[in-house]
């Protein structure tokens, strides 16, 4: 099935926004220009506290094996993912459960946002307690154990944004759809003190053209695949520099003890609410949210 973006369905501006819908527009650009608080504060010095310890990582013996070796396997991991369709069925039958009558995910864009919302209820929940669980499982083995951690980690994190695209009718057989959660997944590993704007537009630039054209010859055109192979690899790199960085010491226990915790709260946080923006400018206009 090919997914639907907002260039290839009829705008429908006219419509007025429901109470719901107007409070979700006001928190997600409430989430786009967040207040410079406590939390930002500490999200930003986590993220300079990794970013100054690359150096020292990349001196750290086997650096350059474990990088290859995981970014191998995440890179595997997004082509044997979208294979997996038990996701989509799952939610579909969620939707069921709920007294709605939907049998596939063209059905969900017909919703409201509302009903997107409960049925995804608590799926941050979910996914956070996996990556915390894994996390403490592997850091045991040491650097040993980072190769099958962070593909662990990616593979819970790709599987928590392909969940909310799925509730919010989007298709992550489709290469576009994964490139866009491919690059949540990395917008939130690369270090940042820019807490201000979260941003993927050259991922949703590239989904939209291949909404509009079908076939193989436009997915070589518009180099989505190269795309998929590049966004793996540089969050492959990143994730693997945050890992190793626990291995220096002093700085180590504080970067090391709870990036998965961190890592995966950040980008369920983020996919909730960039999935949901697109369902409203499903709905109501690209430029609702703006």
């Amino acid at each position: 099935m090919a997914t639907t973006y907002p260039s290839t369905m009829p705008s429908k501006k006219t419509q007025p926004l429901s109470e719901y819908d107007q409070r979700a527009v006001d928190e997600i650009r409430a989430w786009r220009n967040p207040p410079e608080m406590w939390y930002s504060f500490a999200t930003k010095q986590a993220s300079m506290a990794w970013h100054g310890v690359t150096e020292l990582v990349h001196k750290i013996p086997g650096v350059d094996w474990t990088m290859e070796n995981v970014v191998k396997g995440l890179l595997e991991l997004t082509n044997e993912i979208t294979q997996d369709s038990v996701w989509t069925e799952a939610v579909i039958k969620d939707f069921q459960k709920l007294g709605y009558p939907v049998v596939n995910l063209q059905d969900l864009l017909k919703l409201d946002l509302e009903q997107i919302d409960q049925a995804c209820s608590g799926l941050d929940k979910k996914y956070i307690g996996l990556a915390t669980i894994e996390g403490a499982a592997t850091g045991v083995a040491g650097a040993a154990g980072i190769v099958p951690d962070l593909i662990a980690l990616v593979s819970i994190n790709l599987r928590a944004a392909g969940e909310y695209a799925t509730y919010c009718g989007f298709d992550m057989k489709d290469p576009a759809e994964r490139l866009f959660a491919l690059q949540i997944l990395d917008t939130v590993a690369q270090p940042s003190t820019n807490s201000k704007k979260v941003t993927i537009a050259p991922a949703v630039r590239t989904a939209s053209r291949v909404a509009r054209q079908t076939g193989s010859q436009v997915l070589e055109q518009v180099g989505v695949g190269n795309a998929i192979e590049a966004v793996a690899r540089r969050l492959g790199i990143s994730l693997t520099e945050k890992k190793l960085a626990q291995m220096v010491p002093v700085t180590g226990a504080f970067i090391g003890g709870g990036l998965n915790y961190m890592y995966t709260t950040t980008v369920c946080k983020t996919a909730y609410y960039m999935y949901r923006e697109r369902f409203l400018q499903l709905k109501y206009g690209p430029g609702i949210t703006s």
